[in-house]
């Protein structure tokens, strides 16, 4: 049990650290005017934000369309409800297949930030993915849909680095 707990407080670090950390533009930090900057770029290049909902819309749509249930969001942060009774392996066992063997990122969000019985996988797109990133998604999400039902994430052990 210590090997599940150690391995999904480092992989629940690594969601964290990327969720704060902020990213340099043009090898400066995102402080004051390079922010505006930024704000501008936006504002003068409506086509990124038009493909960042196009991308938005399809993986939600997506999700959707096989049964996955994202509940009601109007946000580009995308979660994804997974229902069942799975224990910290099993959840460990998942996030490292998606993160180290399928190259999807996301982050978690388990009891009792939700309710016992329920994994939140938060997915946030960007104007950067393209539809076949999208595919890509859905793939992997319908192979971690497959394992949980057929209990292949119990049967790994975690292995710690």
């Amino acid at each position: 049990m210590k090997k599940y707990i150690l391995l999904f407080l480092v992989l629940i670090m690594a969601s964290a650290f990327t969720t704060y950390t902020y990213y340099p533009i043009d090898g400066y930090e995102l402080t004051g005017i390079k922010r505006l900057k930024r704000l501008e770029l936006i504002k003068a290049n409506p086509q990124f934000k038009e493909k960042l909902w196009t991308i938005v819309k399809a993986l939600q749509n997506g999700f959707k369309e096989r049964g996955f249930d994202i509940g009601v969001t109007e946000s580009c942060v995308t979660p994804v409800f997974l229902h069942g009774d799975y224990n910290l392996g099993i959840v460990t066992n998942l996030i490292r297949d998606m993160r180290e063997k399928m190259n999807v990122f996301c982050s978690i969000i388990i009891y009792p930030v939700v309710p016992k019985g329920v994994i939140l996988l938060r997915i946030i797109p960007t104007a950067s993915h393209t539809l076949e990133d999208v595919s890509y998604t859905m793939e992997c999400f319908e192979e971690v849909q497959r394992k949980l039902k057929a209990g292949e994430y119990a049967s790994e052990t975690p292995v710690v680095a």
